[in-house]
């Protein structure tokens, strides 16, 4: 009597041999596509064991996806057959727990046309963990069967699975230049995949300024896969990030921190609709003294057809630095700053329309966006004589020697386009343009007081330009990233900031070089890291206070972090 097993969704159905599945806690899904990710209806899936014993057939529903329940753990096949395509075997599968098996099937004209898939080409400002595993050996190969007939085999020995993987990485050495992340430098970051689709995340970074206080963020960050439902994939998301950093001060106040808990979903609304909504809800404070609670929604929908895709997205708080990876802390923090003598947070509202397409191993976009902005961030550097009065205006860091206060609000509308490609070798390029108001500082022939400088900046209509490349160097294993993002040197604010994966200001270099025997058969390794931002130190804006102080605006400071990395 066959057992039936519960499914992906309501129209795939699966049936099990008898006595082939008892009580048991592992699970196969997965989806079938061709080439081109085109979905499959209908395809025969079955699951096979030792000596190509049928242990459970399914078929997939109209998205392509399919699923056995209540297998028991142990060394599978999968095979997928579908109308007009070879049939396909993945074998030498290991079912821990949840196993994921994606099956593509290929023509015979595929066939003759296949070269191994390229490796995914990071975006610029993407973490350095390649987060899946890939293997030459899942490449497939052409056997004929018994009956005459020809069918694709691949090892499925580097499938991704959700059974239990980590990964931990250590850094360590020192920087300068960043607000709140001066000084010696430990860094952690690690990923924990559990079963039944759960992920959790957590970096940590904490350091000394100024040789003696010690400052620290840190965040936290879990993800829920709620499967394939008969509509498509969902996902709840929630990070927590904390700053503590007792060096910075302002109104005879010392030590910010800072606390942001971002909560979000992901679901599929339709076939080709996807929509994602989530607020961020910030608290931070100075001392024992003033302190401010914001809450920050945000929310996207986007509808594809074919290789292109509408977006429509509203967000209030400003994105992450584009040089941080999401796994760190400043990735999930808000920028604050000082506004008329009060701790403030940057903030705005944002709304876009965005088109973007794909063609070959090209992508191009083109954003229409509308910004209003409030207390929009100008940081400095300098050379105090005393404080100038600036110790009530600005968020003064010791030790960085940053400066941060807040410009006058404004609004704005303007356009984003982007052109990005892989190139041979494992590079990727993509360049950008954009045009919008940003802030300009006065031009002052006498020295004046840091309100006044404050007060006096205006939007100006300002274009921005960047290339920014990325790859790694086959014989060297040298990983490197480069950007120069270029606009008016006045402007001391950047031209579209709510743009995403925008190149951070002027010329930016990042190098990661493994050091040569310093690994092991688990994958762990050592590398020397060197990440410089705003290397030519352009951009500087000069201005004398009535102390004597000299103050340098710009759009980013230079800065630099140097040091040793370890990945386990």
């Amino acid at each position: 009597m066959a057992a039936v097993l519960s499914l992906a969704s309501q129209d795939a159905g699966a049936w099990a041999a008898p006595g082939a599945l008892r009580s048991a806690s592992g699970s196969v899904a997965g989806r079938v596509s061709n080439v081109t990710g085109q979905p499959q209806m209908g395809a025969r899936v079955e699951l096979m064991g030792p000596g190509a014993t049928l242990v459970a057939r399914a078929f997939t529903n109209s998205r392509g996806y399919y699923s056995f329940e209540r297998v028991m753990p142990g060394r599978y096949a999968v095979r997928a057959a579908a109308a007009s395509y070879l049939p396909v075997l993945k074998e030498n599968l290991r079912v821990r727990s949840a196993t994921i098996v994606n099956m593509t099937v290929r023509t015979i004209d595929d066939l003759m046309q296949w070269t191994p898939e390229p490796r995914r080409i990071r975006a610029d400002g993407e973490d350095d963990w390649a987060w899946t595993l890939r293997s030459a050996e899942t490449r497939p190969l052409l056997r004929w069967q018994d009956d005459g007939t020809p069918e694709l085999v691949e090892n499925g020995a580097a499938e991704t699975t959700a059974a239990a993987q980590r990964r931990l990485r250590v850094a360590m050495g020192a920087g300068r230049g960043r607000f709140a992340q001066s000084g010696e430098q430990v860094n952690v970051a690690a990923e924990d995949e559990m079963s039944h689709g759960r992920t959790a995340v957590m970096g940590a970074r904490t350091g000394t300024s100024a040789g003696t206080a010690a400052w620290m963020e840190t965040m936290l960050g879990f993800r829920q896969e709620m499967g394939a439902g008969q509509l498509g994939s969902r996902s709840v998301n929630t990070v927590l990030a904390m700053r503590s950093d007792p060096m910075v001060t302002t109104g005879g106040q010392a030590g910010l921190q800072e606390i942001a808990l971002r909560g979000w979903e992901k679901m599929q609304l339709l076939q080709s609709l996807n929509a994602e909504a989530g607020s961020d809800q910030v608290f931070l404070r100075m001392g024992d003294g003033s302190a401010i609670v914001e809450a920050m929604p945000f929310a996207s929908v986007e509808f594809s057809r074919g290789a292109g895709t509408l977006e429509y997205r509203m967000a209030t708080a400003l994105p992450e630095d584009g040089g941080a990876s999401k796994i760190e802390p400043e990735a999930w923090l808000p920028e604050a700053n000082d506004a008329n003598g009060q701790l403030a947070v940057e903030h705005g509202l944002h709304q876009e329309l965005g088109w973007q397409t794909t063609a070959g191993p090209a992508r191009m976009m083109l954003v229409v966006y509308g910004d209003s902005i409030a207390n929009p961030t100008l940081e400095a550097g300098g050379q105090l004589a005393g404080n100038g009065g600036m110790g009530q205006w600005m968020l003064m860091d010791a030790g960085s020697g940053v400066l941060r206060g807040a410009g006058m609000g404004y609004s704005t509308t303007g356009v984003v386009a982007q052109v990005e490609s892989s190139m041979p070798g494992g590079n990727h390029v993509r360049l950008s343009y954009a045009s919008g108001d940003a802030l300009v500082m006065p031009t002052m022939a006498v020295p004046m007081d840091i309100v006044t400088i404050m007060r006096g900046t205006t939007a100006r209509r300002a274009q921005m330009y960047s290339l920014a490349m990325s790859g790694e160097m086959d014989r060297t294993g040298t990983h490197w990233r480069a950007s120069y993002r270029w606009q008016p040197e006045a402007t001391v604010t950047e031209v579209a900031p709510f743009a995403v994966d925008a190149a951070e200001p002027y010329l930016n270099l990042y190098l990661r070089q493994p050091v040569e025997g310093l690994h092991d058969g688990d994958g762990g390794r050592v590398a020397v890291l060197v990440d410089v931002q705003n290397l030519l130190a352009q951009g500087y804006q000069p201005f004398v206070t009535l102390d004597g102080s000299r103050l340098f605006f710009a759009q980013a400071q230079r800065a630099f972090f140097a040091g040793l990395q370890f990945n386990f």
